[in-house]
């Protein structure tokens, strides 16, 4: 299940002034169109478009902020639906998920059509659903004829859905590896299902055997539900010694931000809220988090929320056995359909490309080719 242009639907469902008329969230002062209504997408307004380019298209557009607490809390009302029909919902992000009806009585798509029926009925927004025997499968057809749509893979057709289909809709290949993929003419998935492993490695490395498999329509991955309906990413480490060194620490937890946020990029995600957590050196652990004001998959917008995050949750001043920071509330990626509202429309890109160019430098050439102040210190220091 995918929501349909899930912050401008909400804004309208929550709004019905705003039901049927050219709406986008995003700001004057942050530049950027991060989601706009199917009727301001008739006058041609997209994201990541600037805002004064859309009001130029469109001069009767309203232009909403973000109210992602908002957002979120749809969301939960949302899976909430799906919970009535099967316990089996893997959430992705804030408005996509993937739910498992093998042991439903009713046949798939009647589920789907009752699950798209009722948050209509409740929510009063659009959702399109993709039925398929698999993620990946299901994933591509939910995205496929948005809005409102409903698209089913019968079983033994997925090679035949994908393979005419653009090397952009397959997971892990964004805008840099498509442009390679495209220069090496694997334009469309069929053609990247035929290539040898070996050669598809020379262009994407070590991903190229699942790349493979998921160009030819195989995809074990199976639903994982979570015990709360909600995607995070974490990472701990646990000191050799126990420390009251909190430099040492910070510096650990902005390493662990680092390789937490190549993932989160990696699967074309943004992440809103972060979390430090500390375990004392007598096993007693205390945690702190804190919202972003909006998503982010830049590693340097954390950095300056880990000191105050982590000398709130250490507060009993023992030494630290361990530190731990998990990422949460997942959004997509400006790459799929919503764009989060970052600071500046010319400064997120050139941010984004130095972010992924030292982590491709430190993939290919070590992870001392380059290296950012807390990296060389933790490098230093062993």
């Amino acid at each position: 299940m995918d929501a349909d242009a899930f912050f401008a639907s909400v804004e309208q469902a929550a709004d019905p002034r705003l039901r049927g008329k050219p709406i986008a969230v995003g700001g004057d002062k942050r530049g950027i169109i991060a989601s706009a209504s199917y009727e301001a997408r008739r006058y041609g307004i997209y994201t990541p478009m600037p805002t004064s380019r859309a009001r130029k298209l469109c001069p009767s557009l309203i232009l909403l902020p973000g109210d992602f607490e908002k957002y979120e809390q749809f969301s939960r009302w949302m899976f909430s639906y799906i919970y009535d029909f099967t316990p089996m919902v893997e959430v992705q992000s804030i408005d996509e998920g993937y739910f498992e009806v093998t042991g439903c009585r009713e046949p798939a798509r009647a589920v789907a059509e009752r699950v798209r029926r009722v948050i209509g009925e409740g929510l009063k927004i659009s959702v399109s659903e993709g039925i398929g025997t698999n993620k990946l499968v299901s994933q591509i057809a939910s995205k496929l004829r948005k809005p409102r749509a409903l698209l089913q893979v019968p079983a033994g057709e997925e090679q035949g859905f994908l393979h005419p289909l653009a090397n952009r809709w397959l997971p892990g290949v964004g805008p840099h590896t498509a442009g390679r993929m495209n220069a090496a003419g694997l334009t469309r998935i069929g053609q990247i299902a035929a290539t040898p492993v070996d050669c598809l490695a020379l262009l994407v490395g070590r991903s190229a055997p699942t790349l493979r498999a998921f160009a030819n329509g195989i995809d074990e991955r199976p639903v994982e539900p979570a015990e709360t309906p909600a995607q995070s990413y974490g990472k701990q480490h646990t000191f050799a010694e126990d420390t009251i060194d909190e430099h040492r620490v910070e510096i650990t937890l902005r390493g662990m931000a680092d390789s937490l946020m190549a993932a989160v990029r990696r699967e074309g995600k943004l992440v809103r809220t972060l979390t430090v957590k500390v375990r004392y050196n007598d096993m007693g652990e205390h945690q702190c988090g804190e919202s972003l004001q909006e998503p982010t998959d830049l590693e340097e917008d954390l950095y300056g929320r880990i000191l105050p995050l982590l000398r709130r949750a250490w507060h009993r001043r023992v030494s630290l056995r361990m530190a731990a920071l998990r990422l949460s509330d997942v959004y997509r990626s400006y790459s799929r359909a919503e764009l989060p509202l970052f600071g500046a429309a010319h400064a997120y890109p050139a941010r984004r490309a130095l972010a992924e160019a030292v982590h491709e430098l430190q993939q290919r050439y070590g992870p001392t080719a380059a290296m950012r102040g807390h990296q060389w210190e933790l490098h230093r220091t062993g």
